[in-house]
């Protein structure tokens, strides 16, 4: 069994353009797409929301033809956490999606970060 990794994003959402613009930083501050590739089991996948007044609402997953991907919502809405359980070849569509604290029903969803699972090659 492997351990257990974890690949973590801080997101800002600019909900004053439309659509609304996503920028992605991980976890060592460096702007990046926001996109994780899996290449261990029970990888956890972590978006921190670093913009204030705003929560995840649930997310859209497509393209998780094995049902590998568990999410939950953490932290009053900041963290938005997904299990990926295995590493089978697969692209999955995941759609970030906020709201404004105030305001829940009123969506913003993300473009599209992929979670790409890759097994390892080799022994």
């Amino acid at each position: 069994m492997t351990e257990n990794v974890n690949i973590d994003f801080t997101v800002y959402v600019d909900i004053s353009t439309s659509p609304a613009t996503y920028t992605y930083t991980n976890a060592q501050g460096v702007s990046c797409d926001g996109c994780a590739t899996v290449t261990n089991n029970n990888t956890n996948i972590i978006y921190t929301l670093g913009t204030p007044g705003l929560i995840f609402v649930d997310p859209i997953i497509t393209g998780d033809n094995g049902g590998d991907l568990q999410w939950n919502i953490t932290d009053q809405g900041l963290c938005l956490n997904i299990q990926d359980s295995d590493i089978d070849n697969e692209s999955a569509c995941l759609i970030l999606v906020v709201a404004p604290v105030n305001q829940p029903s009123l969506r913003y969803p993300s473009p599209d970060p992929k979670i790409v699972n890759k097994p390892p090659t080799g022994p």
